[in-house]
């Protein structure tokens, strides 16, 4: 099998995951636990895809002091940077996970994305092989990026958050997949079973495109024109929720780009797994 060639474009930075020692208690300090290393949904799909043996080209954004670090990074998760400096504040996440694996809160600071201009994000992602986008950057530039590629080239898409989903109402037409929680799903379909808004979306990408949406350890949904499948994901003890959806994404994205003959099913069930994998601590979190 020859391995695919992505180009990715989005989010890169500094993830902190502090991981309570016990029951939260609010208004004190409660131990923890830290891990610090690559986060961005973009540039976690990209580490994913990496690990699978695909070459990963990534493109973003840093403060210039920032770049050598981030791009050292990047490159030891078998990751090619280009990241374009860019005056502002650095991004960051920070995390706080329950003793459960479950999220308590996370915090962001990007207002480094807000910056973007159309001709930064295209200036990297020239080429033939897959495209994925994550909604971190405005939506000007997310359409100009999809407006830019040929009809011959797959586009990906992972819905990032809640708040920054509806950034990609616009270049639904020009996706060949689509993923996204039922959260998320809900922002851009309305609210329904997660098979419905699997199919409401698959309408409105190009012909042929594909939508997952997940529910965490629910049932989850993947529908390409008039088909759907729905699976629930295998049982697991969780060990971290917070990154699950991106290791499904990269999994989706792979199958489509290595295995696109398979069918729904087997699609769905490779992306379950590998959040699963994930959720379990079962695959290496990121450097």
């Amino acid at each position: 099998m020859k391995m695919p060639v992505f180009h990715i474009c989005g989010g890169c930075h500094l993830d902190r995951h502090l991981y309570l020692q016990g029951e939260a208690v609010p208004g004190r300090t409660n131990p923890a636990s830290q891990r610090i290393g690559i986060g961005g949904v973009a540039a976690n799909i990209a580490r994913h895809l990496a690990a699978r043996g695909g070459q990963a080209h990534f493109t973003g954004v840093q403060p210039a002091d920032e770049i050598s670090a981030l791009g050292t990074r990047l490159r030891a998760a078998g990751v090619d940077p280009n990241l374009i400096p860019l005056e502002g504040e650095v991004p960051g996440y920070t995390a706080i996970v329950a003793a459960d694996g479950e999220l308590v809160v996370g915090a962001a600071s990007m207002a480094l994305y807000d910056e973007v201009t159309p001709d930064m994000a295209l200036e990297g992602i020239i080429g033939d092989g897959p495209l994925v986008i994550d909604a971190n950057f405005p939506e000007s530039v997310l359409q100009a990026i999809c407006q830019a590629q040929p009809q011959t080239r797959p586009v990906f898409a992972a819905a990032t958050s809640v708040a920054k989903v509806g950034r990609l109402a616009g270049c639904l037409a020009r996706l060949d997949a689509l993923v996204l929680n039922r959260s998320e799903a809900a922002v851009l379909a309305g609210e329904a079973p997660v098979a419905g808004m699997a199919c409401a979306l698959a309408a409105r990408l190009r012909p042929g495109g594909a939508v997952l949406v997940s529910d965490g350890g629910n049932q989850a949904a993947l529908a390409r024109g008039d088909d759907c499948v729905t699976a629930s994901p295998p049982p697991l003890d969780l060990v971290r929720a917070n990154g699950a959806g991106d290791a499904m994404a990269a999994a989706l994205f792979w199958g489509l780009a290595a295995t696109p003959d398979a069918g729904l099913a087997t699609h769905l069930e490779a992306a379950l797994e590998a959040g699963a994998d994930f959720a379990a601590g079962r695959q290496a979190e990121q450097n």
